[in-house]
């Protein structure tokens, strides 16, 4: 189903990239939210092929490390739910981006013992709130600073196992991390056409002595109902829990939907 919806929107982005290209009489164009508008939302459901790198070290010793391509991740995929919700009412603005994942069944090892087999599941929730003020705006250009936290909740459950001795032990982990960013957001339009390249930056530090950034830059088509846009986004962490540093970094293309109202 993620997989036709996905098709779907890349067909209506090509579609609409023909059509741009042949000469019309008449033009509708629909516009960003002006600062003289009353409180309009909109909301933004995306899907986002995300490939994972990490590590994790402790006083400069390699304990570990990840790297799961896109394709891994999507097969390990068992639930995910990706959205970005706005309400803006002239200058001000409360924006929420929210990603859940859950992964279950992923095969990993364990360090220093090869004679053990093991399984991991992992469920992870981010969610990026924050208040903005519009520092720029035009017909064609849009410019909001914002200040807000990031909070990250990872559930984790390894099962190991040994197949000589035909035994199965279960260790659970959970982490709750929570951080202050501050960053720009915003969009310009491409030569006064129905083309955008919508933007944003940011970075942040908190508990655990963690550093977040999170960025994403791509290219949109403004339609009559909303927005589709795809863009290449990444998310970063690096924080130090029980002496140990550990380091994730979220990477991929995204493709998504804006509805407004």
């Amino acid at each position: 189903m993620m997989k036709k919806c996905l098709s779907l929107l890349l067909c209506n982005l090509f579609v609409a990239t023909v059509a741009q290209a042949q000469p019309a009489t008449t033009s509708v164009t629909t516009q960003a939210p002006t600062l003289t508008d009353p409180w309009k939302f909109s909301v933004t459901p995306y899907a986002w092929g995300m490939g994972i790198t990490g590590s994790i070290s402790r006083n400069d010793r390699s304990l570990g490390e990840v790297k799961l391509k896109p394709g891994d991740v999507l097969s390990d995929l068992k639930m995910a739910a990706m959205f970005v919700a706005e309400a803006r009412n002239g200058r001000l603005s409360l924006y929420l981006d929210g990603v859940y994942g859950d992964l279950g069944n992923t095969a990993s090892k364990a360090v220093g013992r090869a004679d053990l087999q093991a399984s991991t599941n992992l469920r992870m929730t981010m969610l990026t709130l924050a208040p903005s003020y519009t520092l720029q705006e035009s017909p064609s250009f849009r410019l909001d600073g914002l200040i807000g936290a990031r909070f990250m909740w990872q559930n984790a459950s390894t099962t190991f196992s040994s197949p000589d001795l035909k035994q199965t032990a279960t260790e659970n982990s959970n982490l709750q991390i929570g951080a202050v960013v501050a960053g720009l957001k915003g969009r310009f339009d491409l030569g006064g056409s129905k083309y955008f390249v919508p933007f944003y930056v940011d970075a942040g530090v908190g508990q655990s002595s963690s550093f977040t950034s999170q960025a994403y830059l791509g290219i949109g088509r403004t339609f009559d109902w909303g927005d589709v846009s795809l863009v290449a986004k990444n998310v970063y962490y690096q924080f130090k829990p029980y002496n140990t540093t550990v380091d994730l970094n979220m990477f991929g293309a995204a493709i998504a939907a804006t509805f407004r109202f």
